[in-house]
């Protein structure tokens, strides 16, 4: 058994990053440039994008830093609040304020203990057929959340030098969906993934098995299936990584994150600024 990982969430551990994943960036990151360009046609304008992304917040991560645009980006690994200091809405609306418009990328597994807790009823999650939990939609959902409260503020400086014309928020919403994932893979993903191909034959025919091929630290390496199964790669958060330049590039809200008690030397961090997490059938 010789493994090639592919997924574009980037959620294989101890690898530097999976094929099709700077590809889902790339496409991530137009549609990122779209809203962008929505947001700065109308007064107080502001661009959602929803990304893929169920429990790793990669592509929307690497998408932020990338497009050099977007003010708040929100993952699944990073949990956050509408009101109050250090709300979402208090930081959008002041980015409005001081730029005219927002953008707002959002992976789609953010914020879904928050749709079930304003949830009018509490049901059973529907699952897949294999086994999964159906994710709610929070593209809408936080469409609408933030539409109504920045709706709210805006008014209540209707007249004033700040709003003299007494405009709303425009909100565009952007789904590029499977466009993120259903187009062809650039030159980079093609390279690596040929070597992948490579090493997976090579492993094969020199007599080992139940591994998988990958880059670690920059080297092409083979790994015992056993090292990652039942083990998820999610951003690290608690070290210093490439989420800390995310808040410091939208200067959004840093909210509190889960500690890591362990030792420095301990903790294992890819070179995309993933940590290993065990999963909870591990």
């Amino acid at each position: 058994v010789a493994v090639v990982p592919k997924t574009i969430d980037n959620d294989v551990p101890l690898l530097d990053r999976t094929f099709g994943f700077e590809t889902a960036v790339d496409a991530a990151r137009d549609a990122i440039n779209v809203a962008n360009v929505e947001a700065e046609g109308f007064p107080f304008g502001l661009g959602v994008v929803k990304v893929m992304g169920r429990n790793s917040g990669f592509i929307a991560m690497h998408s932020t830093l990338g497009a050099r645009v977007v003010d708040l980006c929100l993952v699944p690994e990073v949990k956050f609040y509408f009101d109050g200091p250090g709300g979402i809405v208090d930081h959008i609306y002041e980015r409005l304020l001081s730029h005219g418009k927002a953008v707002v990328v959002v992976a789609e597994g953010a914020g879904q203990d928050l749709i079930v807790a304003s949830a009018d009823t509490k049901k059973e999650p529907k699952r897949d057929a294999s086994g999964n939990v159906l994710l709610e939609d929070v593209g809408p959902w936080l469409c609408r959340k933030l539409k109504k409260r920045l709706d709210t503020k805006l008014e209540s400086i209707s007249g004033t030098s700040l709003n003299i014309h007494g405009d709303k928020l425009t909100l565009k919403y952007v789904d590029p969906s499977y466009m993120v994932r259903g187009v062809p893979p650039n030159t980079a993903d093609n390279v690596y993934c040929t070597q992948l191909a490579h090493n997976a034959v090579h492993g094969a025919l020199a007599g080992m098995t139940s591994f998988l091929v990958g880059s670690i630290n920059g080297r092409e390496c083979y790994v015992p299936i056993k090292l990652v199964a039942n083990k998820r790669n999610v951003i690290d958060t608690a070290h210093q990584s490439l989420w800390e330049y995310v808040v410091f590039d939208t200067a959004q809200p840093s909210f509190i994150i889960d500690s890591d008690d362990r030792d420095e030397a301990d903790v294992l961090i890819s070179a995309s600024g993933g940590v290993i997490l065990a999963t909870d059938d591990s």
